[in-house]
This record gives structure tokens, sequence and C-alpha cells, in this order.
């Protein structure tokens, strides 16, 4: 048997089919499901209909591609949402800027006039409650987060709802003034730095009118007086200037920056890491300059400054692997600039380099054909290419919006083997002595934007009653039995205690990360679960149900459901799909392009137009636990 859980709460079907009678009895249960499957719907609805990610409804509705009543019924469903279930405001961080009311739309319709006004208050609760909300920046980044062994203090923080203020600003739904006021009667500092972040990016954006400089000038606090000051002086503009490469050695220029990059970055010393974060860094600065040298490529190439002959002389060279990725990475590039401007610029771009794509397909390198399958899904999104296209050349593209069941397929293979190994656990008696007869499956393969030599994450349930010490030999058992390519890391292991015929995940203060903790609800709720069917409905009773029971449980100190959702909202939204998933299948649309933006981190995914829908695709699909009253217990 093969259950994705959190699949079943949005198909009433499946749900009869996997949960007891105590949940399914609830009515509670069925109106929260009922409401997100409606509201899911809807959005699919609106998304599907869409020509482009950063159109506004507004405009989508002019040109026809929608209608007023879609809309209406999104929105209503939207304020719903935020008011009645306020665990789930944090949806407003992913929600498309183009769905934002502006102060310019005025619907032919009053009934969505009336619908938008009180989205309009809602959201903006929402959103002033989560300015009292901190965040890792680096969950919005790029996933830059020390191992807790190497932490010596907590870890940078921002709040990230104060980022949102040039796009609140831009559609009329605060004023300057207002987060002039937020800053004055805050006393909280990180907030106060994302807000001073955001008045750079407004300024840049012609946001802040000479009447609210001096607003914020007069203010009394020091800080807000200071900054406007700075702002209007342009004390923070730096020359930014970039690297050009002679026009007609670009591509020897090219290879010559990269060999000498990357030898910088594999002769730096890096002390008092673990191996695992060095080769992290390693590769992401290495990733980092193939993408810098990329603009200049792209450059040439949208100037006709690099032709086929020069790319076959430089191909017929002895060339390393990344200026070969430099070269695929600066054509998307510049067909992606094109294709914003002119389609069949970027048309002719693409037909340019065509033969040049196709004869590097041919060459069998993992790395360089990751590079291809990235711009061809790119090339395939923006509709300079077909279905048919990708599939002679058997790219697939994944489901990133779910159902995650159905990548199961992409790695067929791999999930059969996976079985195998599962019935395995009921031939070994030691084995099966020590851990349930299931494996779980989690992870950026399930997700679908894993790569093909990406592993494949494995779980496993520990059974109650099992002493600790027998840990290093359930270890040597794993290894003996789960011997795959695909399974390098440690398998994650869920010890579960009994009491009262309520089965519990132990959590241990060790912080070795094959571990699994109770909060992990983005493993036990969001992956594959593999292995006898009797058993897997026998944990969901014991060990899920009460996930789903409404109490004041707590754990290290807070509030064990918003864990729960936070682990969810993480794991689907930030890690990794935000830091390196997405870029791998879509173009780029939309996001913050000011001289000032990197103060609000404009580089990261969480600006773009196209991520945001997927996110908020994802947001509502995923990250949902129905909360059901706890059953009374009767003598």
């Amino acid at each position: 048997m093969i259950l994705v859980v959190n699949e079943s709460f949005l198909d009433p079907v499946y749900t009869v089919k996997v949960w007891p009678k105590s949940i399914t009895a609830s009515k509670v249960f069925w109106k929260q499901t009922e409401q997100r499957k409606i509201l899911l719907d809807r959005l699919n609805e609106i998304i599907n209909y869409l020509p482009r990610p950063d159109i506004s409804l507004e405009t989508a509705i002019k040109q026809e591609y929608i209608n007023e009543e879609q809309v209406a019924k999104l929105f209503t469903s939207l304020s719903d949402l935020l008011e009645h279930n306020q665990e789930y405001k944090r949806l407003i961080l992913y929600l498309p800027f183009e769905f934002l009311p502006s102060k310019t739309w005025h619907p032919s319709k009053r009934i969505l006039q009336q619908t938008l006004d009180r989205f309009k208050r809602i959201y903006l609760k929402a959103w002033k409650d989560l300015l009292l909300v901190q965040d890792v920046r680096a969950n919005f980044l790029d996933g830059d987060v020390l191992e807790i062994e190497q932490r010596i203090g907590d870890l940078p923080r921002v709040v990230k709802a104060a980022h949102l203020i040039p796009k609140l600003i831009e559609n009329g739904l605060i004023e300057v003034k207002d987060i002039v006021t937020f800053m004055e009667e805050s006393n909280d500092q990180t907030l106060r730095d994302s807000i001073v972040a955001t008045l750079p990016v407004l300024a840049d954006l012609c946001l802040i009118t000479e009447e609210e400089f001096e607003f914020m000038e007069k203010s009394t606090d020091y800080y807000i007086s200071s900054i406007a000051r700075i702002i209007q002086t342009d004390m923070y503009i730096k020359d930014r200037k970039i690297k050009v490469a002679p026009r007609t050695t670009v591509l020897s220029f090219v290879q010559e920056e990269i060999i000498k990059e990357f030898l910088r970055i594999d002769t730096t010393i890096y002390s008092d890491i673990t191996e695992k974060r060095r080769n992290w860094l390693k590769e992401s600065k290495k990733q980092k300059a193939i993408e810098t040298l990329a603009e200049i490529v792209s450059t040439a190439a949208i100037e006709d400054d690099i032709t086929s002959e020069s790319i076959t002389k430089f191909l017929d060279q002895e060339i390393n692997i990344a200026s070969i990725q430099v070269l695929i990475e600066g054509i998307r590039k510049a067909i992606e600039f094109m294709a914003s401007i002119d389609l069949n610029r970027a048309l002719k771009i693409y037909e340019q380099y065509r033969d040049t794509m196709l004869r590097l397909w041919k060459n069998d390198n993992d790395q360089i054909n990751e590079t291809l399958s990235k711009t061809f899904r790119h090339l395939y999104h923006l509709r300079i290419i077909d279905n048919e296209q990708l599939a002679r050349l058997n790219i697939v593209i994944p489901k990133l919006a779910g159902p995650f069941s159905e990548n199961l397929k992409l790695i067929k293979k791999e999930i059969c083997d996976i079985q195998e190994m599962t019935t395995l656990i009921k031939s070994d008696p030691e084995l099966s002595q020590l851990i349930y007869p299931i494996v779980l499956v989690f992870g950026s393969r399930l997700k679908g934007y894993g790569a093909q030599n990406a592993d494949i994450d494995l779980g496993v349930f520990v059974r109650p009653g099992i002493s600790f010490d027998n840990r290093a030999k359930l270890q040597d058992l794993l290894k003996k039995h789960f011997v795959h390519e695909k399974v390098q890391d440690k398998i994650v292991e869920f010890w579960l205690e009994e009491k009262d015929g309520i089965i519990q995940v132990r959590d241990f203060n060790d912080l070795d990360v094959s571990l699994g903790e109770s909060s992990w609800t983005h493993v036990l709720f969001g992956s594959a679960w593999i292995g006898d069917k009797k058993t897997i409905y026998d944990l969901l009773e014991k060990l899920l149900v009460p996930y789903l029971y409404d109490t004041d449980k707590v754990i290290y100190g807070l509030n064990a459901r918003r864990l729960y959702l936070e682990e969810l909202e993480k794991d689907t939204l930030q890690y990794r799909l935000m830091h390196k998933g997405y870029e791998q299948f879509f173009p780029q649309y939309g996001g913050i392009n000011t001289l000032h933006a990197g103060g609000i981190d404009d580089k990261s995914m969480f600006w773009d137009s196209g991520y945001r829908q997927l996110a908020t695709k994802l947001f509502v699909s995923k990250v949902f636990l129905p909360k059901i009253p706890v059953p009374k217990i009767t003598k």
C-alpha cells in the first residue's frame, strides 16, 4: 500500500477509506475540509486561466481571461479563511501581489466591490498581527542556516510581513505615515530594522512624496528622521560595476574567469564547520559564479556578439563543465529577458542556439543535462517550445503544486525497490521486532523538484517499548536491508511510545538529525507511507489522529499546533522550493527590481510572481491540519 496522508483531507472518498470513524463522524472535520477544498478549487479556477503569473486580476478581468464572479468567490473564501481560522494568516506572506486590490480598481459589480472591501479589512488585520512575528531570515532567502551544534547565538531574524510594505503602499492599502507610526510605537528593533529596509525601496519606486519625507524628518524618533535624511541625500547608493568581457573573446574570457573563481572557492579554508556545510557552501558559491558569468554571455547573445561558429570552435576545445554551464545559462537568460519584451525576438534567439543546446544534450553529463533540463523547462513555460519537444527530450514537468503522489511515477523504479525492501522487514525477525513494516518516503524527489541524481529521504517507525540502547543494532540492520544508491544519508527514525492506547513520537535532546521529532508534521503527514495496509491504518488512528485534536499541548515551551503548521509551511514552501527548487522549472516573473531592494532580499524567489502563485496553492492544499474537538471520554 502507498498513501500520502495529507492528500486524503481534500478528497472525500479517500477520506472515508483512510481515516477512522472518530474522524469521519466529526461535522467540524468535514466543514473544515470542505471549505479548504472549495478555496483550492476557486484558486485553481483563477490561476489556470491567467496567461502569465505577473498579470493583475483587474487586468485579467478586463482582458476577459476571468470574470468578476470568479474573483468574488475566491476573495470570499480567502476572507473566510483569514477571518475564522487565524492560525492560517501567514498565507498573506505568500499571496500573489497581483491579487491585491489596487486603489484604482473599481469593479463594475457591487458584489465584487463589497467582497474586496471586506478582504482588504481582513487582510490588513492579519498583516498587522504578523508585524509581531519574527522569522529566521535565511528561511526566506537561501536556507543558509547553521547546524544547531555550530550556532553561538540566535539566527538572524526578520519581520517578513514588514518587507511587504512597498507592495502594500503601491496598491494603496497603507500609507507612508502608517509605517512611521508603526516604528514610533514599537520597541522591537527587529521590526524597526525590517521596516527601515523598505524605505529606500519606496524611494526607488517614487512612493514617498516630499510631504511624506518632511513628515518623517519631523518625527521625534531619531532613527526615523535620520533615515529620511540619508535616503534623500542618497548616501546609501553604491556604485555597482559589472565586469564586462571583451566582445570578441566572450567565451574564452568566461572560461578563464570560471577556472579562477572555482580555484579560489576550492582553496578557501573554512574552520569549525561540518563537512556537509563546507560542501554546501562551496557548491552554492560555484553556482553563484556560474550565474554571474552567465549574465555576460546573456548580454553578448542579446547583442548578437556570439556566433554559432564561435560556439562550435569553443566546444571543440578541451573545456571544463562549468564553462559549458555558463554558456547554457547565458543563452537561457537571454531568451527569458527578450521574452518579457518581444516574444518573436526570443524565438529567434532560441532558433539561433537550438542546435548548440541539442548537441550538448547528447553529451551524457549529469551536470550539463541538469542545466539543459532547467533551460528547456523554462522555455516550455515561456511557450518557446511545446509538450512534444519536451517529450522528445524525455523531460517531464513534475507536479510541484501536487498531488505529490503523482511524482512517485517519476521515481517508479526506486519506489519498487523501496517496496521490496519494506516487505523484507517482516522476513528479518530482529528488524521486525524493532520497527513496523512501514517506510516513509519524503523530500525533494516526492515534491518533484529534486534532481534525478538526488537522494531519496526515508523514515521508519521504531516500535513502542524498544530501548534506545538498541539504536546501534537498529542502524546496522537498516544499512544491511536498505542498500540503494539513492538512499545515502541516515534513515530518519521515529521512536514511538504508547500510553492508554495512544502512540506518540518520543522527543530526544540529542542533536542527531536522523532522530525524528513529534513536531515533524511535514514528514508524518507529507510523506508517502509504504508498507503493510493494516499497520498503516492502525498507526494513522493511534499516532496521527491526536494531531487533529484541539488541545493546548506545548512542545519546547511553544503551542504544539503552531509548531505543526510552521513545520508544514517551512518544508512545503521554503526548504528547498523557494531556495532552489522553483527556479529549476520556471522562468522569472515580476519581483522587486530596484537599486536598493537588496535590503529586503530581492534575489529570493519569495518575490517572484510565479513562485507566489505556486506557494499559495501549496499553502492552501498542504499547510492544513483539520482541528476537531477532543472526544469526550465515556466511562
